[in-house]
């Protein structure tokens, strides 16, 4: 049985992304997935802060995606262990900017403070 992630949440990641893949920073398109930071598999939890709008090829099809380069995605704190929160680990945006991820789809910048 397949669990969808409420609608509430997909709206809140949505929109803090912008109409911009969080990964690579291009505009959305028809192919796009979102991320659990925190694999499902690791404890991963359907949260705004725990989820990334990405296209498909940077989730897990393309030669660069998170999935096929986990070690790099958690350098970059798109993939989160299973220790860490995903409330609390600083993710890369496409720009090179630290952010936290919020539950109520802000930003924390780690240089600026609450967008």
């Amino acid at each position: 049985m397949r669990m969808t992630i409420k609608q509430t949440i997909v709206n809140l990641v949505t929109q803090r992304a912008g109409g911009y893949c969080e990964k690579c920073g291009r505009p959305a398109s028809e192919s796009m997935a979102l991320h659990h930071r925190k694999l499902k598999s690791r404890g991963g939890k359907d949260s705004v802060s725990n989820l990334m709008y990405v296209h498909h090829e940077c989730h897990n099809l393309g030669t660069e995606s998170i999935h096929l380069r986990p070690a790099f995605a958690a350098d970059k704190g798109w993939m989160v262990s299973s220790w860490d929160d995903p409330e609390t680990t600083p993710m890369e945006l496409p720009d090179g900017r630290l952010v936290i991820l919020q539950n109520d789809g802000k930003i924390t910048d780690l240089k600026e403070g609450i967008k």
